[in-house]
């Protein structure tokens, strides 16, 4: 991971702080089964690394392979958000 971010010019601490933020996303995501206000804000935050993602690889003219679980992943978290808005 420390590579990818390398070739996208980023430092190597911030995959660190990237990588620490999809996890702590997921875990509150795991939560929203028992706390359902988890649910937006995780799935938001989740929503925007995926952005992040997709701009990284734009960026570096990444061919569209490299791109599809990012665009995946913001799909499915679209849904979420979007069945989660009140």
């Amino acid at each position: 991971m420390r590579e990818e971010f390398a070739r996208y010019g980023l430092p190597a601490w911030f995959a660190y702080v990237v990588g620490a933020l999809k996890i702590g996303s997921a875990l509150a995501l795991l939560a929203g089964i028992w706390l359902p206000a988890a649910v937006l804000p995780a799935a938001a935050l989740i929503c925007i690394l995926m952005l992040g993602a997709l701009a990284m690889h734009a960026s570096i003219r990444d061919p569209l392979k490299k791109s599809l679980p990012a665009l995946g992943m913001l799909v499915i978290c679209l849904v979420v958000v979007w069945g989660a808005m009140p």
